[in-house]
């Protein structure tokens, strides 16, 4: 018994053992592997590299700067006397609070503690100076980046910006989030029994792998171009609630330039504009209040939101063509269709709608109601449509849903659903008035007349690549639906370039040598009141597409409430689209073709004469067309007037070549040019010995007149001064006005 007994226990504890056994090495296998891993191992992070952001040149957009984070590790600090000296001295160097610091020092078991992230070399160079003179095991650098944007504000509001850990936050950085964001690595360094790093054999190193770069349909240059002019638009407008701007291929969708003025820069994007500083500041809010705070958030939220396809507005005229094409489809009118303007519509169940023109604009066909923006020609043409068939347009349009450009937080369009849609709505919604659009949805449908009838859907990547110029995704094309024949589509934008080139509507969006098609339109706001409690806010905007006969590019510019200016989309919003498409389409590699009015007009760049004989430099001057003076004996060109590289009009234009050194300069007075026409201030000018350069709108019309000059009137200039005048022609034909 003795013996089955011993035998028993003995085997009661071989069973009790390998079950031990069993359950240390195969139920808690990875328990104990990885509490293991951790008292023998130390791991370090490496970031990955956020993947570049650039133009569809190539030219970057978005980029990463190499920056250091400085960490502590608490568990090698050897005494109290370590950490205070420790807490002292990053506490100076990195301007960080010493207190926070040492309270880390004091986390005995930690082995990374961050101090500070996105350090520069200059400070980095300085802790490590620091670790070096006390031989300290406790402090560490790690090298990561951070972003930045080589071009701070340029299209700030579709890159948007990062967070402080490089996460998307806002525009393109947040939307494409997933793909910018990389796969951190990490190096695995081995201890041994007294904590001590084994030899490098025993390291291991895991690579992180960078974020994917993102090839954008954006174009730098033209990007440049858009904000340089919306700038001036900004200044000139004094809008109240910003101008934004959008260019695209009307073919492909692809976004050329997309800009909100105020805007801000990528780098400091918690830094206020100017004006949202100078708001915040009259507020009257203590700074460090919560009223102070919380306006501060609103206005930097403001600041960030893109107007192009974050804010509606009602379109106004710039719907109109659209009406028409819809019209034109169905075979309701012919563009030789009579109707008689006699000021207003009667519209059943409402009243009088007037016509901006409030005398009437009398007899006209639909094409010069189009052109001439005749609000009652619309009217009576929609009424031909139905309002079955207006909605069933209106949603093939993409009025009813989101165009699915890819940014975050389109908004959606403000409409009548189709069961509330009667003769009233049809009657206002024909020219653009009491329904909402987004910049993007109103360019994106008018688009459509520029790419046989076709809807596209607007985006702003091209392409996604690895880091080995792979390509991840291709954004192709994406037609959604044709919604007009492409002979329809082509009949409208003729008729849009007949208006401009005809001076009969939108001819301040003209540009001299090219087919501009273009519709502008000003609506009224009726759900915001001025200072007074009125109803006076206007919304200025136009749309161009060139050329006219093989578009390229198609634009739309919105004025949000303009109060410096006139406030109709023909004189404010219209002339900015003309000097954008005059720099856009020659980048482009579009030659202008002038014809006889423009040829009159036309400007060339003086060229550089200094050091060349007097016989060459005459003919060269001649060749562009302009006419020659030499003044001095001499054989050889020294001095010239204007200068090289000076734009002026040919008609009257002198060069002034000095053939000696004594060359008595003689100064003229600028006279005053306003509200002039171009015949008459190029006469004043040339009769005073200097030189013109007609821009803008220019034409032999009485309706034609200059509004800017520089230099200013009454400034002594030297003889040949090149003096630059802008002109517009004088329009109203535009406006969607409600009434009685």
């Amino acid at each position: 018994m003795r013996e089955i007994l011993t035998v028993a226990a003995f085997a009661l504890v071989a069973v009790i053992a390998v079950g031990r056994l069993f359950y240390l090495q195969i139920v808690s296998y990875s328990k104990f592997k990885n509490d293991t891993s951790g008292a023998i191992s130390s791991e370090t992070g490496i970031k990955a590299s956020r993947g570049l952001i650039v133009d569809a040149n190539g030219v970057v957009l978005a980029d990463n700067r190499t920056v250091e984070r400085v960490f502590i590790s608490p568990a090698d600090m050897e005494s109290d006397a370590e950490r205070r000296l420790v807490a002292d001295n990053l506490s100076r160097i990195l301007d960080v609070d010493y207190e926070t610091v040492y309270q880390k020092t004091l986390l005995k078991k930690r082995k990374d503690e961050t101090i500070k992230k996105n350090v520069e070399r200059q400070e980095a160079d300085l802790v490590r100076a620091f670790v070096a003179k006390y031989n300290l095991r406790s402090v560490h650098l790690v090298t990561s980046t951070t972003r930045y944007y080589p071009f701070s504000n340029l299209l700030s509001h579709v890159l948007g910006f990062v967070g402080s850990d490089n996460q998307g936050l806002y525009g393109i950085e947040y939307q494409y989030n997933e793909y910018l964001t990389g796969v951190d690595g990490k190096i695995i360094t081995a201890k041994n029994g007294l904590g001590q790093d084994m030899p490098y054999d025993y390291e291991q190193y895991i690579e992180p792998q960078n974020g994917y770069k993102l090839v954008l349909t954006i174009d730098q240059t033209i990007q440049s171009i858009l904000e340089k002019y919306l700038e001036e638009c900004l200044e000139e407008s004094g809008a109240d609630n910003r101008v934004t701007g959008i260019i695209m291929d009307p073919a492909t969708g692809g976004i050329l330039a997309m800009a909100t003025k105020p805007d801000f820069n990528c780098n400091e994007p918690y830094v206020l504009d100017e004006k949202s500083q100078a708001l915040l500041d009259k507020s009257g809010y203590d700074p460090g209040s919560e009223e102070y705070m919380k306006y501060n958030t609103e206005l930097l939220m403001t600041m960030w939101k893109n107007k192009a396809i974050n804010d509606t507005y009602e379109p106004g005229s710039t719907f109109k063509p659209l009406t028409v094409a819809t019209a034109l489809e169905e075979a309701l009118v012919s563009h030789g269709t009579s109707f008689y303007c006699p000021g207003y519509h009667l519209v059943a169940g409402y009243g009088r709608v007037h016509c901006h023109k409030t005398e009437g604009h009398g007899a006209l066909t639909l094409d010069l109601g189009l052109q001439q923006s005749c609000n009652p020609v619309m009217m009576m043409t929609a009424e031909k449509i139905g309002d079955e068939r207006f909605y069933d347009y209106f949603e093939a349009f993409g009025y009813t849903g989101l165009t699915g450009i890819d940014l975050p937080g389109e908004a959606a369009g403000i409409f009548h659903a189709r069961r509330d849609f009667n003769n009233v709505e049809l009657a206002v919604y024909s020219f653009g008035q009491t329904f909402k659009t987004t910049a993007i949805q109103q360019l994106t449908a008018v688009s459509s007349l520029a790419n046989d009838g076709n809807l596209v859907t607007p985006h702003l990547v091209k392409r996604i690549e690895d880091d080995n110029g792979n390509v991840i995704v291709d954004y192709e094309t994406n037609v959604k639906r044709q919604v007009i024949s492409s002979q329809i589509a082509n009949e409208v934008m003729s008729v849009l370039e007949e208006g401009v080139a005809e001076k009969r509507g939108s001819s301040n969006a003209g540009v001299k040598g090219y087919k501009v098609a273009a519709k502008t339109g000003t609506s009224e706001k009726r759900d915001k009141k001025d200072k007074d409690g009125g109803f006076s806010l206007r919304v200025a905007s136009c749309i161009s597409i060139a050329p006219a006969d093989d578009a390229a590019v198609s634009m739309i510019v919105i004025v949000d409430e303009p109060t410096l200016s006139r406030e109709e989309g023909s004189m404010i919003a219209a002339p900015y689209n003309s000097k954008i498409m005059a720099e856009v389409l020659p980048y482009l590699g579009y030659l202008p073709e002038y014809s006889a009015d423009d040829e009159k007009y036309r400007t060339v760049s003086v060229g550089t004469y200094a050091g060349q004989d007097i016989d060459t430099a005459k003919a060269a001057i001649k060749k562009l067309g302009l006419s020659v003076e030499v003044l001095g004996e001499g054989s050889t060109v020294l001095s010239q007037m204007p200068a090289p590289g000076t734009e002026m009009t040919v008609s009257g234009g002198k060069v002034l070549l000095y053939a000696t050194d004594d060359n008595n300069e003689k100064t003229v007075t600028v006279p005053d040019l306003a509200g002039k026409g171009a015949e008459e201030c190029r006469e004043l000018l040339s009769g005073r010995g200097l030189n013109a350069n007609l821009s803008g709108t220019v034409s032999a019309s009485a309706s034609c007149y200059a509004v800017k000059q520089y230099p200013e009137a009454g400034m002594n200039v030297k003889e040949g001064t090149v003096v630059t005048v802008e002109f517009r022609i004088s329009e109203s034909d535009d406006h969607s006005l409600l009434s009685e």
